[in-house]
């Protein structure tokens, strides 16, 4: 690694964390339990909010059903959206704004993963934006600074944390994904009710439940640039989705174990606002970008492929974390990383998931690594800072050799 890089990176990264302090977290409203999602009318009122629009994602007809119920029972006059696609783009989140402000509506309820609720966010701000589009918010603080129609999110699968951050993640229809930052950005309702993710696809479960697992790993590795607070939190939403991601893969879970993903989700949603990502975030957007890879594959091969490039660098840590996860308590500092890597690759396996990324050429593995660096540096907090050639690394190792 270059020293003038990391002296770069780190002088950043202190900066943008006493900006952050600066900008304390915006406050949010949170309903919690089964049933949560018939307080939404209520939420709406207390906003006074007369008119919102309803966004439902993809195949979110019964769950779709006890939102609009709850709504129609409080007597709220609402405008349905149904039109989304599997995977919105920065396009459709300029077809909702248009929609806002064609029905005249001054509210956002999102339902469902957190593609839809990331485009609702965006759909929010762009809706007050004279000229600028979603992709030209793209960046930290570049959205509108007068008041945003208030987003009520309403998710349906648990771990991404995309109701409780004040960031979006967009794409162009071309696989090239960007993020919009911003404490507008941030829904000012979250509504957790466990009930409505019984029925979630696994897929989506899986994508859901290890970026959040993700971001817990991350966030607790960027210390000593996060507080005690932010720490404590990703260690215990870490301990939560180990022990409830693969009963709701496997079986829908019960309803304590999708409560604890709901509640892993938000932990790991406000601890992401406030940390950024590392290199497994970058090599994974990098991977997507490049190659189309879904999340669950890539972040499944890339997260114990980078823990364990590491090495040292990330030991210490990865060892508290593997005690306080309640995944290893004994053996010495080397023996608990290795029990917690293990562990993350277990999980990975037991969901179906492969331990090697698939067709991935040369000249793709390299475009991926310049990416991803670019990504990282200096932006996101890791415990050692990487070039171009250290990602390259990651992404040989986790490489089926090509045919011939």
């Amino acid at each position: 690694m270059s020293l003038m890089t990391t002296v770069r990176c780190r002088t950043a990264q202190v900066f943008v964390r006493l900006g952050r302090r600066l900008h304390p977290m915006r406050r949010q409203t949170m309903e919690t339990g089964a049933g949560a999602v018939f307080a939404v009318g209520q939420c709406l009122r207390d906003m006074q909010v007369r008119k919102p629009l309803v966004v439902l994602g993809v195949g979110e007809l019964q769950t779709g059903f006890k939102l609009t119920h709850a709504l129609e029972d409080e007597a709220i006059e609402f405008v349905p959206y149904e039109d989304l696609p599997a995977e919105p783009t920065a396009e459709d989140a300029e077809q909702i704004s248009r929609r806002i402000r064609e029905e005249g509506c001054d509210g956002v309820v999102a339902l469902g993963d957190g593609l839809v609720l990331d485009a609702a966010k965006a759909a929010a701000a762009r809706s007050v934006s004279r000229n600028r589009t979603v992709l030209d918010m793209v960046g930290v603080r570049r959205a509108p600074h007068r008041k945003l129609p208030p987003v009520v999110a309403v998710p349906t699968v648990g771990g991404s944390g995309r109701e409780a951050i004040s960031a979006v993640l967009v794409t162009d229809g071309h696989g090239n994904r960007f993020v919009l930052e911003d404490e507008a950005l941030m829904p000012a309702v979250a509504i957790l009710d466990p009930e409505l993710l019984a029925d979630a696809p696994r897929e989506k479960v899986a994508d859901a439940g290890l970026d959040g697992l993700c971001w817990a790993v991350e966030t607790y590795l960027s210390a000593p640039y996060g507080s005690n607070r932010d720490m404590s939190q990703a260690a215990q939403a870490a301990e939560l989705l180990f022990a409830s991601l693969e009963g709701c893969w496997n079986t829908g879970g019960t309803v304590k174990e999708r409560s604890d993903v709901l509640t892993a989700s938000r932990m790991v949603g406000r601890v992401a606002s406030a940390q950024g990502g590392g290199y497994v975030r970058a090599l994974i957007r990098a991977t997507q970008s490049v190659c189309g890879l879904d999340f669950r594959t890539a972040c499944g091969v890339l997260l114990p492929a980078v823990l364990e490039k590491y090495g040292n660098y990330a030991a210490d840590r990865l060892s508290r974390l593997a005690v306080l996860a309640d995944v290893a308590e004994d053996g010495s500092r080397d023996e608990r990383v290795a029990a917690l890597i293990s562990r993350i690759r277990g999980t990975v396996f037991r969901m179906g998931l492969p331990d090697m990324l698939e067709g991935v050429t040369a000249a793709q593995a390299a475009e991926i690594a310049d990416l991803a660096a670019a990504m990282a540096n200096p932006r996101y907090v890791s415990p050692v800072v990487w070039t171009a050639t250290e990602c390259h690394d990651v992404i040989l190792s986790v490489c089926a050799p090509e045919e011939g």
